[in-house]
């Protein structure tokens, strides 16, 4: 069977493999990076509140916040309602109503953890639960499914699944467009990915979403 190659920590010792009885999302390196941009200028309380609400929504998200970024860790669907939760807050507070969040997604190896998980164990993970957010979002979406030469493949069907889902808004330079509810949206974003991971090791996604945005599609 294939194998996963080990990651390496910082310095290039090997990362040890998570033990067999750890939870799927640890094993199979799920986490993120989310970044909230209120258009306020007094965006600090903003993010923090949001975060903090977050937390409360998604308790069993571990959460580390830096100068550019927060790291999220958890299952995927703990760590799609973080994310919903927060931009929701973040949008519902803000002076303006309008907030952009970029966030990336990963799920393998090699990547946080180092592992050695022949590819027929890839865990299958059921579609996310977000409550309706009842605010309109739009998104540039990319999705990057890792160490395959059938790239294209899974990228095609993921773009099938929004279509099916009513979110598909269309080609971009570099990204597919997404537009829904917040939450339908979101959904997208994390499903997709999880989806390729049922046949892709190590599967990573991007997004760039648009809460309240003033500006019409197709303005420049």
């Amino acid at each position: 069977m294939t194998t996963l190659s080990c990651s390496t920590a910082a310095g290039g010792a090997p990362r040890p493999a998570p033990e067999p009885s750890a939870p799927d999302h640890v094993r199979m390196g799920v986490g993120a990076r989310l970044t909230l941009h209120p258009a306020t200028d007094d965006f600090v309380p903003v993010i923090l509140s949001a975060l903090s609400a977050a937390r409360a929504t998604a308790p069993g998200v571990t959460v580390r916040t830096d100068d550019v970024s927060t790291l999220l860790r958890g299952s995927e669907q703990d760590v799609a309602t973080f994310v919903a939760a927060g931009l929701e807050h973040a949008a519902r507070i803000t002076s303006t109503g309008h907030v952009v969040a970029t966030l990336a997604l990963s799920r393998g190896c090699p990547g946080e953890v180092g592992c050695d998980l022949p590819a027929g164990e890839l865990v299958e993970v059921v579609p996310v639960h977000l409550a309706p957010a009842g605010l309109h979002a739009s998104a540039h979406w990319a999705l990057y499914p890792l160490g395959t030469a059938d790239a294209m493949g899974p990228i095609l069907a993921a773009i099938d699944t929004a279509q099916r889902r009513g979110t598909y808004g269309g080609a971009e330079n570099f990204a597919t467009r997404l537009d829904g509810d917040l939450a339908d949206v979101l959904a997208t974003v994390v499903d997709t990915w999880t989806g390729v991971g049922r046949e892709v090791a190590h599967v990573a996604a991007h997004a760039t979403v648009s809460v309240g945005s003033p500006s019409r599609r197709g303005d420049r």
